[in-house]
């Protein structure tokens, strides 16, 4: 049994030097103003207008505007760059949408649960008022893109 300053295996370890890496962006994004988080997410759609380029690439785009957010996305898994990118999509739109609509940046806990959200595959239950844009730059609303519930299976 693993205790506060034990970790009973390396994939522990790993865990907790992502969840450090993750409260870190956190940090860095609630310290950025609206226009910086705009041009971040701005750089990241531009880079994904033709398809998944490679992490350096994408990496080395988001370092014009903060050298820590390319660090989080050079520690991340290589063989996830997809999801990378989601998280670190979806954790803008949740401190924009907070600094758009109450004018304060976002708790920490809302931008962990986002990226936690992404993690299992639950991206319609992010905090991300459903009226807004979507986080994909689909163009579409939230709601009607990836903020739409999965449809039950029905009963047999």
């Amino acid at each position: 049994m693993s205790t506060a300053g034990n970790l009973d295996s390396p994939s522990d370890a790993v865990v907790a030097l992502r969840h450090a890496a993750d409260a870190r962006v956190e940090s860095v994004l609630n310290q950025m103003t609206l226009d910086e988080l705009s041009a971040l997410q701005d750089t990241l759609f531009e880079q994904l207008r033709m398809g998944l380029p490679p992490a350096d690439q994408i990496a080395d785009a988001l370092e014009r505007h903060s050298a820590d957010v390319a660090d989080w996305f050079r520690a991340r898994e290589p063989h996830s760059e997809a999801v990378e990118v989601v998280m670190l999509l979806v954790a803008l739109a949740v401190a924009i949408a907070w600094l758009r609509h109450r004018g304060t940046p976002a708790p920490n806990h809302r931008l962990q649960d986002a990226i936690a959200r992404v993690r299992d595959d639950q991206v319609y239950m992010l905090p991300i008022p459903r009226c807004d844009p979507c986080f994909c730059g689909s163009g579409s609303r939230f709601r009607a893109c990836h903020g739409r519930p999965p449809m039950a299976v029905p009963a047999v």
